[in-house]
């Protein structure tokens, strides 16, 4: 029997090297015959293309609209990223109504890859949001995993760590929970890799370090070289962080090998621990080398990653250092920039992902816990009330909460919004700034620029007539420098400052955060910690302690 279907199997071999790809040809054939040829000419996209088109036009003739969307989602895989995503679009569009077990899921989860793949995140989110659902309502629970393990990695990336690390186990647990699904080995591995980045984000590098050599060992038994080095190459960076920057170099330097098996992402990445760790060790020209190509891909493809700030701040350190101010305010500049752009990313995956996943997850659990109280006795009525009750007060909760950050986010492209504003009021500058020189303009500006940097304005002895004597200016002109291009009076201007201060130390010091108000409050520059607390409210719409005590929350 062996020997037949060994014959079989070479003779099949033999018919697909003869095959006719004319479109009569194809639509004669069955639809399992279809997908074995395109599996075998995947590698050639122009025969592959010609069976996933025969094997759509066959569908539409038969009025089936799955495998019309199956069609769609194989001409996908061999084409550039634009189609791609045109025809994963088609793959949604036929399948979205059906009950299906793999599709539209399957459609949604290939879209957010790609998407992922290309830095677009916010919208790979909720793509793989969305195939959740589908997955989740269709019991599949491969998808469902494949789903989690997106979102997963996209809050490492740019949401709440402690929440991305708490899902990250969930997925965990879920996995081993199902042994018996096909890709079993592939859901472990990109777990422990997604633990293993979560707790790098947490400080936590004796963590992580424990879930990659999990990696690299399931690897070793898989004989996945690939595998193997991007672990090794994640082991570098739990290295890094205990400040063993030789052997994180190794490493770091050892999974490089393997550098064209990786993503768009994993340049910058790479860059950004090997500069990080010879500008650790002393050899900071070097590091700066690292540092300026992680610049030169951001300059060229505008895509983000967290460390980017790091980065700029290194290098506006770094020429400081050098006195070389005009390099300083450059890296400066790129750093409040891209701050700005962060912080916004940030806001907008956070609130998605806790407003479609986590509430939607909330509220299924919610429904699960009442169907098991109904099956039992009469006496457990009243727990179920108060449990539903409970629940239901901590969905309101969540949707104030979500409200709350909603209008943070509004106050936030406001203030955004009003900086852009002071840039195009030209009629009002042109007007006024008659009366000063644009080279006194120019000069009051590059003064302001180094004030900021060097961080004077902490401090409390700061005044508009000591300032313009140290710009070889006078207090008048300073005065109408500041308002006409900061939008904003000398004494708002000062306080802004101090308060951006206080937020960015709160957020990078550990020991600043066991401060008292009053204590930060001096820190900062302020004389008393009722005018720091007033311009912290002024500015952001809550007040210093209530931003510490939940900074105090998140840091934990």
């Amino acid at each position: 029997m062996n020997r037949f279907y060994i014959l079989f199997f070479l003779l099949f071999i033999v018919s697909v090297h003869a095959q006719n790809f004319e479109k009569e040809n194809l639509l004669s054939k069955s639809y399992d015959s279809l997908l074995i040829l395109y599996n075998y000419n995947q590698n050639d996209s122009l025969k592959a293309k010609q069976i996933a088109v025969g094997y759509i036009s066959k569908a539409k003739k038969d009025g089936d609209s799955i495998k019309v969307a199956r069609g769609y989602s194989k001409l996908a895989y061999i084409s550039k990223r634009y189609k791609a995503l045109k025809y994963l679009d088609t793959t949604i569009l036929y399948s979205k109504n059906s009950t299906h077990k793999i599709f539209p899921a399957e459609g949604y989860l290939l879209k957010s890859s790609y998407l992922y793949n290309n830095e677009e995140y916010e919208k790979s989110l909720q793509n793989a949001i969305l195939g959740y659902r589908y997955a989740n309502d269709n019991e599949n629970v491969d998808q469902q995993i494949t789903a989690l393990h997106q979102i997963n990695r996209i809050n490492e990336l740019w949401g709440d760590y402690n929440k991305a690390l708490e899902t990250a186990f969930s997925t965990y647990d879920l996995i081993f929970e199902n042994p018996e699904i096909d890709n079993f080995s592939e859901h472990y591995l990109f777990s422990l890799e997604g633990i293993g980045k979560c707790f790098i984000r947490l400080k936590k590098p004796d963590s992580a370090l424990i879930y990659f050599k999990k990696g690299i060992v399931e690897a070793l038994k898989r004989n996945d070289s690939a595998t193997y080095y991007a672990f090794v190459s994640r082991t570098g960076t739990a290295l890094y962080n205990k400040e063993y920057y030789k052997v994180a170099l190794d490493s770091l330097f050892k999974g490089d090998i393997n550098r064209e098996a990786y993503n768009n992402s994993y340049l910058p990445y790479y860059y950004f621990y090997v500069g990080s760790s010879y500008y650790n060790m002393g050899n900071k020209e070097k590091g700066v080398v690292y540092f300026k190509k992680i610049d030169s891909i951001y300059e060229k493809r505008h895509v983000l990653n967290p460390e980017l700030p790091l980065v700029y701040d290194k290098l506006v350190s770094y020429y400081r250092n050098k006195n070389e101010k005009e390099k300083q305010l450059e890296y400066l500049y790129k750093l409040v920039r891209v701050v700005r752009i962060i912080d916004a990313k940030r806001i907008n995956i956070k609130e998605k992902t806790e407003r479609d996943y986590l509430i939607p997850r909330l509220l299924e659990e919610k429904e699960e816990l009442i169907a098991d109280l109904n099956e039992k006795n009469d006496t457990s009525t009243l727990i179920s009330w108060l449990i539903l009750s409970f629940l239901c007060m901590s969905i309101m909760g969540l949707l104030y909460y979500f409200n709350r950050q909603r209008q943070f986010k509004n106050r936030f492209e406001k203030l955004i919004e009003q900086q852009e504003f002071t840039k195009v009021k030209t009629t009002r500058t042109e007007t006024e700034s008659n009366e000063i020189s644009v080279k006194i303009i120019e000069d009051i500006l590059f003064h302001l620029d180094l004030f900021e940097a060097e961080n004077k304005f902490l401090s409390k002895d700061v005044s508009l007539n000591e300032m313009a004597k140290n710009f070889s200016t006078n207090s008048t002109y300073l005065s109408k420098v500041i308002n006409l291009k900061k939008d904003k009076n000398f004494s708002q201007y000062i306080n802004d400052l101090r308060i951006d201060y206080s937020i960015q130390l709160l957020e990078t010091n550990p020991k600043f955060r066991k401060y008292t108000i009053k204590a930060i409050a001096s820190e900062c520059g302020f004389k008393s910690a009722e005018s720091f607390s007033k311009g912290f409210y002024k500015k952001h719409g809550i007040y210093p302690s209530y931003f510490l005590k939940q900074l105090m929350g998140k840091k934990k």
